[in-house]
Parts: structure tokens; C-alpha cells; sequence
């Protein structure tokens, strides 16, 4: 372990604004990532798939000289990307294959559901700004979404819903100003694992102003059930609060209001930069493993 006084990393000067980097797959880690410059805080998005060209990723960040990277799935990111960069990398494992054979990230935080023994933190997924709505009272029929890839215990889930009610099912890989369409244009939000855990399309529906009605999360992070999102634990409860909530709209309105204010906890202009600057202090108490540091 590096002693305090032999961390490389200078740190954001403290007269110009912090710069930020992301790396990840933008189609998937986007909508939980920091856009944002201006003269507190500049970000740049690289957006790297497993398999890509760790050369291009590498390139990306020198120009941009961050002052900290954060990674998405940095088992992804071949060895050696991050090798002699001059900043603090922080690894975001959102499931277990996530977490990297070789040792180039300095700590590593778990998204939950993901379970990671000896993880730095463990937190629910940010959610970017830009899907921030106010909550208005529905117009019209209330629309249905479900977010993610079909699975046997989803589509069990979904199926008598699919039947009788109008329900989009979207896979994720939406850009994301098609996601932001896609939840402008919907009331209604499923979230449906068959694990209990706070995924992270449970923030992004509670940020958009929906309702949320999902299977338990545990831990819940300060969400509550019957408060600020409905839960249910089998298809038939699920069908029943979908005609309920279809039905009486505004029965819900105050609900939808407290998953809004939930989730602004999870803005990502307020836990990134809190994050890192946790980051950088924590380093230069304790110091990094980090072999790309030494």
C-alpha cells in the first residue's frame, strides 16, 4: 500500500472546476452517469464495450486529463488501460463477473443488487439530471412500461398485464434521448427481477415521476412500500395493482410525489462529486493497491 505522500494524483485544483471522467457502455451506464460543465465541474462520457480498444479508451481520457475515472463494469476494461494515469479510478460492479481480474482500480463500489465482500461502498444507481421530471396529475389512460430483457420469471410476471392493458416492454440499449421519450410517454412502471434488490431501473422510474410498482427490494435504501412505491410479490397482486392504479390515477399522484423526492438523493450532480471528493480523502488516508499507481 502507497503511503500518503506517494499517491501520483494531484488532485482538482482549487481554483477550476473538477474534471470527470466515465467509461462504460453509454447505451447502459449513461443514464447514471454526470453530464455536466460548467466551472465547478467538466465530464466526459468514453464509451467502451468489452472487447473494445483499450488504446482508443486510453486516449480519450489522456486528452481529457480527469482528475478522477469512474468505471462501469471495469472487468470489461482489458489490464493495463488505466497503467500510469495519473488519477484515481474508482470501479462500479453492478454484478459479480463485473469485478476486475487484475488490479487497476484503486476502490471499487457495488451497485446494488450486486453483493461484493470488500467493496469501498455499496449504493443504489445514480440517475443523470437530465431524466429529472416534475410529477403532473395523468391525463388520459395512464401507459404502462417495463424496462429490461425478457426473462421466464418476467414474462410470467407480465403476461395477463400484457393481455388487457396497453404495456410497452423496452429492452435497455435506448440512447438517451429515446429514453427520455419513452418515459415522458408513460405513468405506469414495472420493475421485476425475481431477486430482491434495488436495480437500477428503480431510481430512473421514481425520478421520472412514475409510479413504481414492483417486487420487494431489499435493502430498500430508505425507500418505502405503500409510501412512495407499490410492492407486490406474485403475478396476481402485480395484476391487480396495474388495473387499480389504470383505474384511479389520482389515487396515486402522492405517491409518485414521494418516490420524486426519494429519488433526488440519487441525483448524479449531487453523488458523484460527493463521491469522489470521499475518494480522494480515503486515498490519501489509506492509500491504493492500485498496481496502474504504482
Amino acid at each position: 500500500m502507497n503511503a500518503r505522500d506517494d499517491l501520483p494524483y494531484p488532485g482538482p485544483p482549487g481554483d477550476g472546476p473538477l474534471r470527470l471522467a466515465f467509461v462504460g457502455r453509454s447505451t447502459v451506464f449513461a443514464p447514471a452517469a454526470l453530464e455536466r460543465h460548467d466551472g465547478a465541474v467538466r465530464t466526459l462520457f468514453v464509451d467502451h464495450r468489452r472487447g473494445g480498444d483499450p488504446g482508443d479508451t486510453r486516449a480519450a481520457l489522456d486528452a481529457f486529463a480527469p482528475h478522477a475515472v469512474v468505471v462501469f463494469r471495469p472487468g470489461a476494461v482489458a489490464p493495463g488501460t488505466f497503467a500510469g494515469l495519473r488519477a484515481p479510478v474508482l470501479g462500479v460492479v453492478t454484478q459479480p463477473a463485473d469485478v476486475p481480474a487484475h488490479d487497476d482500480a484503486d476502490r471499487l463500489v457495488a451497485l446494488t443488487p450486486c453483493r461484493l465482500p470488500g467493496a469501498w461502498r455499496s449504493m443504489p444507481t445514480p440517475v443523470a439530471d437530465r431524466f429529472f421530471r416534475p410529477v403532473r396529475r395523468v391525463r388520459g389512460v395512464p401507459r404502462m412500461l417495463f424496462l429490461g430483457p425478457p426473462t421466464a420469471h418476467r414474462e410470467r410476471y407480465l403476461l395477463d398485464v400484457k393481455h388487457r392493458f396497453d404495456c410497452l416492454h423496452a429492452v435497455f440499449g435506448l440512447d438517451a434521448d429515446e429514453l427520455e421519450r419513452v418515459l415522458d410517454a408513460h405513468h405506469i412502471a414495472f420493475n421485476l427481477d425475481g431477486e430482491p434488490g434495488v436495480e437500477d431501473r428503480v431510481p430512473l422510474h421514481l425520478a421520472a415521476g412514475q409510479l413504481l410498482i414492483t417486487e420487494p427490494l431489499a435493502p430498500g435504501y430508505g425507500l418505502e412500500s405503500g409510501l412512495d412505491h407499490l410492492e407486490v410479490s406474485y403475478p396476481e397482486e402485480l395484476l391487480h395493482a396495474a388495473t387499480t392504479a389504470r383505474t384511479y390515477p389520482d389515487a396515486y399522484h402522492r405517491m409518485r410525489v414521494r418516490g420524486r423526492q426519494k429519488a433526488e438523493r440519487l441525483r448524479a450532480s449531487r453523488v458523484w462529486p460527493a463521491l469522489v471528493r470521499d475518494l480522494l480523502l480515503d486515498l490519501r488516508a489509506f492509500g491504493t493497491h492500485r498496481s496502474a499507481a504504482a
